[in-house]
């Protein structure tokens, strides 16, 4: 029986560390916290790809409250990739198209996004029936602001984007924030909480019998 009990707790434990890890909850950004984000993403500013308009970063980044929230990007690409004169890539990708410099981008982003419990939960090419000028529609879970203002104040990112700003020529994103719809994680999550009560309840019956 406590065999069986310890067992239950090693498959238990880890979910509720990553149940934990996955859905945040953490404080909302301070202002000196948000100042030192836009200071070190103004200095991206420098880098190839480097793109915010800091203005409405802040005014995004102030209005924290710590929740989970959603962006529905929309996309439009260039047919060519369009690199800056006197970037190492204006020659290099001759012939690929502007979704190519995207991947490319999209490659280190979910790589980041993943690493601060962030990822897309849906992605398709847009239909062309010739009811829209977009190319894809994306709609991406981050877990906090803050880790979104990590994600853009990466080295990383900064390099990265120079393929995202080659690849679009246009661009929207939507923020979502209110009612959530659980996740598969914290259903599944309550599912084997369930089942294993069920099963310590009758493993404890069965053996007063």
């Amino acid at each position: 029986m406590k065999q069986k009990l310890l067992l239950l707790s090693f498959l238990i434990l880890p979910l509720l560390v990553l149940g934990g890890w996955y859905h945040g909850g953490g404080e909302p950004l301070t202002r000196d916290e948000v100042d030192n984000y836009l200071s070190i993403i103004k200095e991206q500013k420098q880098k190839p790809g480097g793109n915010h308009n800091l203005k409405i970063l802040r005014r995004f980044l102030e209005n924290d409250d710590g929740k989970p929230f959603y962006t529905v990007n929309l996309y439009k690409y260039h047919p060519l990739p369009q690199y800056e004169l006197g970037s190492q890539f204006l020659h290099q990708y001759v012939g690929q198209s502007g979704r190519d410099a995207f991947d490319r981008f999209s490659k280190v982003m979910i790589k980041l996004m993943a690493s601060h419990s962030s990822h897309p939960i849906f992605g398709s090419d847009w239909v062309d029936d010739g009811s829209s000028n977009w190319d894809r529609l994306v709609i991406v879970r981050y877990r906090s602001r803050r880790d979104i203002a990590e994600i853009f104040a990466s080295d990383k990112f900064a390099e990265a984007s120079e393929h995202k700003w080659a690849a679009l020529a246009d661009h929207d994103r939507l923020l979502v924030q209110g009612l959530h719809i659980p996740s598969f994680y914290l259903i599944g999550l309550i599912m084997t909480l369930f089942i294993s009560v069920f099963y310590v309840l009758y493993i404890r019956n069965k053996g007063d019998k």
